[in-house]
């Protein structure tokens, strides 16, 4: 019920799956079949080793019984080119926007982008006073 609330909510697109790690098992071996990994044993070993983790591991995997932790999940989102929401909930690309009632968040500028970037570089005491001053300019 609350899966349906947020879909409506953020009006996400999803691939319905009665099971998660069904679903996962599933989007694992999609993302195996389209990286050419061989199916059957040699997909487990494959996996195992890519992802440094028992062959017993992966086999819990592609039969829908665990997921991986989230480190490694992400990093098997990576190796295979993929979204997270993708590979954990079947989740589909999105436009890029979050769809909100009564808010929009628009895309940064090539500007804004570069003070974010310049102000991570900053130590704490240096963000902190950058954040004073435009705080200040304000007024």
């Amino acid at each position: 019920m609350a899966i349906e609330l947020t879909k409506a909510r953020f009006n996400l697109p999803t691939r319905k799956s009665v099971d998660t790690y069904a679903g996962f098992a599933d989007r694992l071996n999609e993302a195996c079949d389209l990286a050419d990994i061989p199916s059957g044993r040699g997909r487990n070993k494959a996996l195992s080793l890519r992802f440094d983790v028992s062959k017993e591991a992966v086999r819990q995997w592609f039969k829908g019984q665990a997921f991986p932790e989230t480190a490694r999940l992400a990093k098997v989102a990576e190796e295979f080119e993929c979204s997270l929401d993708w590979l954990i909930l079947g989740r589909l690309p999105s436009t890029g926007q979050v769809h909100e009632p009564g808010g929009a968040y628009k895309v940064l500028t090539e500007q804004e982008r570069a003070v974010i970037t310049a102000m991570r570089k900053l130590n704490a005491r240096r963000r902190n006073a950058l954040v004073q001053l435009l705080a200040d300019s304000e007024g």
